[in-house]
């Protein structure tokens, strides 16, 4: 391996839900290409959550940090450039076409995330409940939950607009309870 190269790390945007198939691509092809010395790591950033089953039972799963976006640590080379941007389900680099590095410090702070365990409490949310939406085109509106959908994590909250009642379907982490 020539000492001269120099790992970067890059954040890479590919289609939601599929950043593990993504992931599984490139080593597939880095091997296949023999270039596994310009492509040290790529990785799916994901941390463990810990979460109550209908039987009430704590289970651990593993949840992405950033859906739709792999942390890659290469060799900014023609041929490693190359197979990223030529790879299926895979839209670019983050920010903009061409490759561009981010610090090592904001990807160690990405690892770190990675190495934490969330505690989530599905009990948080009941039907009834009067929500306020903190995140997304409905900021700042109060809403009634209507339907709660524990494994996907998202609510469909009651919402007035323009005096209608409208039902809007919104993760647990765009609203608050009030």
């Amino acid at each position: 391996m020539d000492l001269n190269k120099e790992y970067r790390w890059f954040i890479v945007h590919v289609f939601t839900g599929y950043e593990k198939k993504v992931s599984k691509y490139l080593e597939e092809e880095r091997e296949r290409r023999h270039i596994e010395d310009m492509i040290d790591k790529i990785i799916v950033p994901e941390r463990t959550v810990k979460v109550r089953d209908s039987e009430g039972e704590i289970r651990n799963k593993e949840k992405k940090l950033y859906p739709g976006y792999i942390l890659i640590h290469a060799v900014e080379d023609e041929n490693v450039m190359q197979l990223i941007t030529e790879s299926p389900r895979l839209m670019g680099f983050l920010g903009k076409k061409s490759p561009q590095p981010i610090l090592d410090e904001e990807a160690e702070k990405i690892l770190e995330l990675m190495g934490t365990v969330e505690e989530v409490s599905d009990t948080q949310f009941m039907i009834g409940q009067t929500i306020r939406i903190i995140d997304g085109p409905f900021t700042d509106f109060n809403g009634i939950i209507k339907e709660l959908n524990r494994k996907k994590e998202r609510l469909t909250v009651m919402v007035t607009v323009f005096g209608r009642s409208t039902p809007v379907e919104i993760s647990y982490n765009q609203v608050e309870l009030i």
